[in-house]
């Protein structure tokens, strides 16, 4: 029996990996990027194709004319490029900061819309020359030390908002947005009492689509993207029920005559009224725009195939000069994208160039398509940003901040209440952190109780509480060690206190060990709390040093009381704190007696994946966990098998599992070649690094699997008669070689019933038996 095909699209859904360690060369921007056109080029087109809509939709969204949203776009690709900051990161107008120029336009104009708009374009410039002065001093790092569940938070409330705003739209209601949430609330039952039949079928079934496109794995079609392929249908629609022109997109006859406004910097300045006003607008741009930017960089780096790193204060620089360029045009605000930059890469695009083509492209379209742009219904732009902003405010957010702790749930929870009870995302984004302060001054200031039974005297007690709020904000590093003989071969950093308020200090200090040393992070018993913002970076700080070939081990955990079994959840250091032994589940208890039969380990523990192997389907998404982990000596070798889940990003909370085998032979004479043999279609955009090897000897087998590597003939010699047939009769192995290690689980099964493991075990006994022998004469050692 074959496997059967793996859908075509599993590459869209997979986070892409990174390339082959033997290609040392990783595009870069600038001049030296355009030798990368031919993919760069097609991945501008399919990134036009979603910024077509998504721009225009936003513009609309924030108040603005629909073609202000497309000029945006353009600035930004006809910027970026020659800035650069990040790599595979495109950037644009984005929904995310929607209602923040709504409000804006609407406290500036009181109300009046078309008043408002040149008013705001004064705040975006003044903004952009803010972010232009700040990024002289690096203010970019500070997006640090705010809270990972204050700016989820931010992005729910911004989800939230978004589909309140826009349901009025899908009802057939154009009497103007609303200024609050609970405005906006007060008049649905109006807007419901009055709907247009005509108008809501068309937004419910646009709403459908963008779902069933975006969610169900299956596109109608391959190379249309599921917002334009909406648009799409909106058109036909449109045309077979004559929609009323007041339903469709008005474009300008004339772009440059008719369709750029410009900053009212006069109208400001005369009226002394505003500044306040004006002022507040562009600490929150400025604030919002620089928190959603650096987390959507940073999110966009993890999936990026070449796993380069940007440039927080760089990309900063960018966004400044772009805002700045942007509002004397007549353009919104500009940041980076999650959907168009996931557009990118699953597009194959490896430069900031790709943001340029893509600029071109809407260019040519704003010229020369104009007619078709103008009959886009508005209400299918709104169905597509409702799906935009269920995706950041999806059940699936609150479940992950839930998972990491119950305390972060209460953080996030905060966040998004004052944020949508005074529709306001600074006072949410203050009050959220101001939360966190409170929290953390509970957790580490010495309980009452403690007085009360003469532990610590009421003298004692304030000067240690100010002691333990002190070492919030001071610098967590109490003491770097080096060893080795120069000095410089490994380094002990002693960790007091390490929370995000002070976690700048933290990689200050950690700036100063060189890139070739090893690091070990101490916890030592000073340190108080290890809050999950913390927790998430150290994490960050081991994957950097292991890709550059270090090790980095954060020592110390076992005294501290984690609060829940996510393993970068905030940990606690309290004596008096009751570890319970957790009881295993039934999953966890056949585990247990499945490695007992086979004389292994198990371990119920959750922990982070490092991916000191380098495998390249690791390496894909965010949150990479392993947990129930059986592992062991096997025979002749050592394997490890676990039940391995991560996240799609961006945007995506979708958690994707697989019980995985990792076996390592013992025989050190033995060196097996970098390859993967994967079943069709599964990863196929991302091993691009890797050559395909041809198949044709077995020519029934070929039509299902790829082997993909770099030294054939070595990769030959392991393409056994007895993995064939093993792969026959077991259908679905995805199956990697790197470092001398090996990797393999079906990919067709999530995670493995406890009876079926066992099937990863004959493949262990597989390579026992068959690779030391076939690999012997191809050992260089």
């Amino acid at each position: 029996m074959m496997p059967a095909r793996k859908r075509d699209d599993e590459e869209v859904l997979m986070s892409p990996p990174r390339p082959s360690p033997q290609i040392e060369e990783k595009p870069q921007n600038g001049l030296a990027g355009l030798k990368h056109w031919r993919h760069d080029l097609p991945a501008g087109l399919q990134v036009a194709l979603v910024s077509l809509p998504l721009s225009l939709g936003i513009a609309i969204a924030s108040g603005a004319p629909p073609v202000t949203g497309l000029v945006s776009a353009i600035i930004a690709g006809l910027i970026f490029p020659f800035l650069g900051g990040a790599y595979v990161t495109i950037s644009g107008p984005a929904a995310g900061l929607a209602p923040v120029l709504l409000a804006g336009m609407l406290t500036l104009g009181n109300g009046d819309l078309a008043v408002g708009y040149p008013l705001l374009l004064v705040a975006i410039c003044l903004t952009g020359v803010v972010q232009i002065v700040s990024c002289l001093f690096r203010a970019g790092e500070f997006a640090r030390m705010l809270p990972i569940a204050v700016v989820e938070g931010m992005l729910a409330s911004i989800g939230l908002m978004i589909i309140v705003k826009q349901l009025p739209i899908i009802l057939g209601d154009l009497g103007g947005p609303s200024k609050t949430i609970a405005n906006a609330l007060t008049k649905l039952p109006q807007q419901i009492a009055g709907l247009d039949p005509v108008v809501l079928a068309l937004g419910l079934g646009s709403l459908g689509l963008i779902f069933y496109l975006s969610t169900s794995g299956r596109r109608l079609l391959k190379f249309i993207p599921p917002p334009l392929f909406v648009a799409l249908v909106g058109i036909a629609f449109g045309y077979v029920v004559d929609l009323d022109a007041r339903y469709l997109i008005t474009m300008p006859d004339h772009l440059l005559r008719e369709g750029l406004t410009l900053p009212a910097f006069g109208a400001v300045w005369e009226r002394r009224d505003l500044w306040w006003s004006l002022a507040t607008i562009i600490i929150t741009l400025t604030l919002v725009d620089g928190i959603e930017s650096l987390a959507t960089i940073a999110a966009v780096d993890k999936i990026d195939p070449f796993q380069r790193r940007s440039q927080p204060n760089r990309t900063l620089l960018a966004m400044g000069i772009s805002n700045t360029m942007s509002s004397l045009v007549g353009g919104l605000t500009i940041i980076p994208g999650g959907i168009k930059s996931r557009a990118n890469i699953d597009a194959g695009g490896r430069t900031l160039w790709a943001n340029g083509y893509n600029a071109v492209f809407l260019l040519m379209f704003v010229l020369i398509g104009t007619v078709v742009i103008e009959r886009i219904p508005l209400v299918t732009l709104a169905a597509i940003l409702i799906y935009v902003g269920w995706r950041l405010c999806e059940p699936t957010v609150w479940k992950k901040m839930l998972a990491v702790g119950r305390e972060q749930l209460a953080l996030f929870v905060v966040t998004v209440a004052t944020t949508l009870w005074f529709t306001d995302l600074l006072a949410g984004i203050l009050l959220g952190v101001l939360a966190k302060i409170l929290l953390l001054v509970y957790l580490v200031t010495p309980s009452p109780r403690r007085v009360l039974t003469g532990q610590v005297s009421p003298t004692q007690w304030p000067p240690l509480a100010w002691a333990n709020l002190r070492t919030l904000f001071t610098n967590p590093v109490m003491h770097i060690k080096r060893t080795g003989d120069d000095g410089e071969r490994a380094s002990n950093v002693y960790l007091s206190t390490s929370v995000c308020f002070n976690l700048l200090k933290l990689d200050r200090a950690l700036a100063t060990i060189p890139p070739t040393t090893d690091v070990n992070l101490v916890l030592t018993r000073s340190a108080r709390i290890v809050d999950h913002t913390t927790m998430e970076h150290l994490h960050y700080i081991q994957e950097e040093r292991i890709r550059d070939g270090r090790t980095c081990e954060i020592i110390g955990l076992d005294g501290f009381h984690r609060f829940s079994n996510h393993p970068l959840s905030a940990c606690l250091h309290d004596p008096e704190v009751k570890k319970q032994k957790l009881m295993l589940s039934t999953r966890q208890q056949e585990m247990l007696e499945f490695a007992g039969r086979h004389q292994l380990q198990f371990s119920p523990t959750i922990v982070s994946v490092l991916n000191e192997d380098g495998f390249i389907v690791l390496n894909r998404g965010s949150n990479r966990q392993e947990r129930n982990i059986v592992s062991g000596p096997y025979k002749r070798c050592t394997v490890r098998i676990f039940d391995y889940s991560f996240s799609l990003l961006p945007i995506d909370h979708t958690e994707i599992g697989h019980t995985v085998i990792v076996i390592r032979l013992q025989d050190p004479t033995v060196e097996l070649p970098d390859c993967v043999l994967k079943p069709d279609h599964y990863l196929h955009t991302y091993l691009v690094e890797y050559r395909e090897i041809s198949l044709a000897a077995y020519p029934a087998f070929r039509d299902y699997y790829h082997l993909r590597g770099q030294d054939e003939e070595r990769i030959r010699v392991l393409l056994v008669p007895d993995l064939i047939r093993f792969l026959e009769t077991h259908p679905g192995f995805y199956v990697e070689v790197h470092a001398n290690a090996i990797l393999a689980f079906r990919v067709d099964k999530d995670l493995e019933q406890v009876t079926e493991i066992e099937v990863l075990l004959a493949f262990a006994d597989l390579v026992n038996a068959v690779y030391p022998a076939a690999s012997a004469g191809t050992s260089t050692r």
